[in-house]
């Protein structure tokens, strides 16, 4: 396999020696430990399989810059600077003395050649094989939610066209405007991992999506009220599945005290699918950065499988473990 990549030499033992380890790079150090990158080689035979040329930057270095992207939101242009400055970065991404950073064109090159091969299908696959490996078991009931992802909404040109994304559409929710897509997850019920995405533009109600995101093996389904439908939940009492649906009282047709018990009930297990959104939207600092709806498409299911990478760290390494370690 044609590679840039250099081996490690005497210097970079050398190089700023160091007693304490940060929290990024002890979390860093354990997705290596834990992750079997090996699937990155079919990744770099099908995007260079040119025998002559310039010698191509290896994929699994490319493929962890996207890695990074997702954890820690960064830009093309942000990534390349923050490689050239974090040494844990490098270390990461296996960079050494002579080795050349790819710049933020090689990386969105990079991007593109995985959104056109649809590649995020099989790396979203490739993480629930490795969590599956590790043996953590994965519920066999489903809790589906989504999540709005706005984009700009653009502005009107001279000649009267408009900048906007045209794939993007508007929405409300709670009195307010929303511009963009919504990210459509289905996790365990106990919000540990994501297991199905879909990502739709924004005016489509959640309810019409949420077939989507099942494979039908499901015993059981939690969601909101936005998701109630008569005909699915007919078609899942006849199955012998639980509909953990929330119910929505009606005019002149206020809840019962048994179904507002129910309610509580399921939303106690419902509540767990808001965990994987909070720590995308928050720590891993997502938003939308692209135009179309198969770029965004692409991007939400590669934060989803970055955010189970995450949570299977976390699986290992509790948090509290995870806090600055100094070496002995």
């Amino acid at each position: 396999m044609r590679t840039n990549s250099q081996n490690l030499s005497f210097s970079d033992f050398l190089i700023n020696p160091r007693t304490k380890i940060t929290r990024t790079e002890k979390f860093l150090q354990r997705v290596l430990a834990l992750v079997d990158f090996s699937f990155t080689r079919k990744i770099h035979e099908q995007i260079h399989n040119a025998v002559e040329g310039r010698t191509p930057y290896d994929a699994l270095r490319l493929f962890k810059i996207m890695l990074l992207q997702e954890w820690f939101g960064l830009s093309d242009a942000v990534a390349e600077e923050m490689i050239y400055d974090r040494k844990s970065f490098q270390d990461f991404l296996g960079l050494v003395a002579n080795d050349s950073i790819p710049d933020e064109s090689t990386i969105g090159r990079f991007r593109k050649a995985l959104v056109d091969k649809k590649l995020d299908v099989d790396f979203f696959d490739e993480v629930l094989l490795q969590i599956e490996a590790k043996g953590l078991i994965i519920e066999h009931g489903k809790s589906v939610d989504a999540m709005i992802s706005e984009v700009p909404k653009g502005r009107k040109k001279d000649d009267g066209t408009s900048s906007r994304d045209t794939e993007a559409s508007f929405t409300q929710k709670n009195n307010r405007t929303y511009h963009g897509y919504k990210g459509h997850n289905a996790t365990d019920t106990l919000g540990d991992f994501i297991l199905r995405t879909h990502t739709s533009t924004a005016k489509d109600h959640d309810s019409i999506h949420m077939k989507k995101v099942l494979d039908g093996d499901e015993k059981s389904v939690f969601a909101d009220s936005a998701y109630q439908n008569k005909a699915d939940k007919q078609e899942f009492r006849k199955n012998g599945k639980f509909y953990g649906v929330i119910e929505k009282a009606k005019r002149n047709h206020p809840l019962s005290s048994s179904q507002k018990q129910k309610n509580h009930k399921i939303s106690s297990v419902r509540c767990r699918t808001e965990h994987p959104f909070a720590e995308i939207r928050i720590r891993m600092r997502f938003k939308a950065r692209y135009r179309g709806l198969r770029k965004n498409e692409w991007h939400w299911r590669m934060v989803t499988a970055a955010y189970n990478l995450k949570r299977l760290v976390g699986k290992f390494f509790p948090a509290q473990k995870q806090a600055v370690a100094w070496h002995r």
